[in-house]
């Protein structure tokens, strides 16, 4: 596997604008992403300097609702390599799909939590 760090964890929150006053005002984190994905505000925050960053969502995950469960990203440097891995080892991974922040495949772990493996992402190339 080539996964090297956590990526963002999305955090279901009841208004996006609210929970990013929070995270930021209070909190001091930084605004790292704020524009508009295909499923509504894509905001993310991260405390300053750091490589994970909590994506702050208001709208449904994968068909369920708000206050499911956490869906987990991870950075990859070898997508491909990674789906091969996963489907030898019995995971039902998606092909890779394009997206506007990079290829990405998706699966889900034991419990259903989803879980995406995204390379080459303008998110997934902040400085180390």
């Amino acid at each position: 596997m080539h996964i090297s760090r956590l990526q963002f964890v999305s955090v279901p929150v009841a208004d996006h604008v609210k929970a990013r006053k929070f995270y930021v005002d209070v909190l001091g984190f930084e605004l790292v992403v704020d524009f508009a994905g295909p499923h509504g505000q894509f905001v993310m925050v991260a405390p300053p300097g750091a490589q994970t960053g909590v994506v702050l969502v208001d709208f449904s995950i994968d068909g369920r609702g708000v206050g499911g469960p956490v869906h987990l990203q991870f950075h990859t440097d070898d997508l491909d390599g990674d789906i091969a891995e996963l489907r030898a080892a019995g995971v039902a991974a998606g092909n890779p799909q394009e997206a506007p922040w990079g290829r990405m495949t998706s699966f889900t772990d034991l419990d259903g939590n989803p879980i995406s493996l995204l390379q080459a992402s303008r998110m997934g190339d902040r400085p180390n």
